[in-house]
């Protein structure tokens, strides 16, 4: 297993809009760039503190952190696992997408999922171009 040099920690949860829209985001993302570059993490797995999963997210380059909404159920899971990371946004604080509530998972535009591809992408380039300095 290569260990990409960013990891994505999203969300995902697909039972809101907003968390949906943070797992289609990301699956873009890694479409554009190698997977050398960029990976998503187990968010569950960290969440458990499975031993592999912490070393593994330990040893990334970067790390984005991506919630759906003012929950920020990804950003306390890496603040509780004492994970540091780079970037954050948040769909609702930073991107003003309205989390629609339970049972919305297919309620967002495609604008929508535009808006959160591009703002990760944003940031994936900001580290990559660093890199290249």
């Amino acid at each position: 297993m290569k260990v990409p040099k960013i990891g994505l920690l999203i969300c995902n949860s697909g039972s809101s809009n907003s968390g949906t829209l943070t797992g289609i985001a990301a699956m873009e993302v890694i479409r554009e760039f190698s997977g050398d570059l960029v990976g998503i993490c187990s968010l569950p797995a960290l969440a458990n503190e499975i031993p592999r999963q912490m070393l593994t997210v330990k040893n990334l380059e970067h790390l984005i952190v991506i919630d759906g909404c003012s929950n920020s159920c990804a950003k306390k899971v890496a603040e509780k696992s004492s994970l540091s990371y780079d970037a954050y946004v948040n769909l609702e604080d930073d991107l003003r997408i309205k989390k629609l509530g339970p049972f919305s998972t297919l309620q967002y535009s495609d604008e929508d999922a535009n808006r959160v591809t591009a703002a990760i992408k944003e940031r994936v380039r900001q580290f990559e171009e660093a890199r290249q300095e």
